[in-house]
């Protein structure tokens, strides 16, 4: 349901910026989602002895050079005693952003560390495939195989080696 909400009121605020303004709201927005993820910020939204108007206040403090249409953003929020919805927010308008530059992040998962040049051929690959710019962060975790996602896109695709393993011995013993 949070979602959806976000999803209203990122429509609303695209709607009311310029094109020069999408990046330095995405900037905005991104601290706005990471500083609302703290418990002592969540606190201070919650409480009900502190205003609406002080709390929006604080929120665009922790902003430095806020536009004016951010400002006004984030007291409608607080009027509408929406500021919880913060984080729902960011990522909503940082979606909106790479859908409007088409330009997607996606991660690749896996037990080894890939080169520059391999990173760069799926990138390439996969841009390729999408008609879209896209860019991968490498993340090395016990995933053994390699795991690609683009949540953006909808996209998750995995090879395990343990898995082959697997179907490679069961079709041996088939075979036998």
């Amino acid at each position: 349901m949070k979602e959806v909400i976000a999803k209203k009121y990122v429509r609303a605020l695209i709607s009311s910026l310029e094109a020069s303004e999408f990046d330095k709201m995405n900037e905005s927005l991104a601290i706005l989602g990471v500083a609302s993820g703290f418990p002592k910020l969540k606190v201070i939204l919650d409480s009900p002895d502190i205003s609406s108007k002080n709390k929006s206040d604080f929120i665009f403090s922790l902003v430095e050079n806020g536009s004016e249409k951010l400002k006004k953003f984030i007291n409608l929020l607080g009027e509408n005693k929406r500021l919880g919805l913060l984080s729902d927010i960011a990522k909503e308008f940082a979606y909106q952003k790479s859908v409007k530059d088409n330009e997607f992040t996606g991660l690749i998962f896996g037990n080894f560390e890939f080169s520059k040049a391999e990173k760069e051929q799926l990138e390439q690959s996969f841009s390729k495939k999408f008609g879209s710019k896209i860019s991968f962060e490498t993340i090395k975790n016990d995933y053994n195989g390699v795991k690609i996602e683009l949540d953006s896109l909808g996209l998750e695709v995995s090879f395990s080696i343990d898995r082959l393993k697997a179907q490679m011995s069961e079709y041996i013993l088939k075979a036998i």
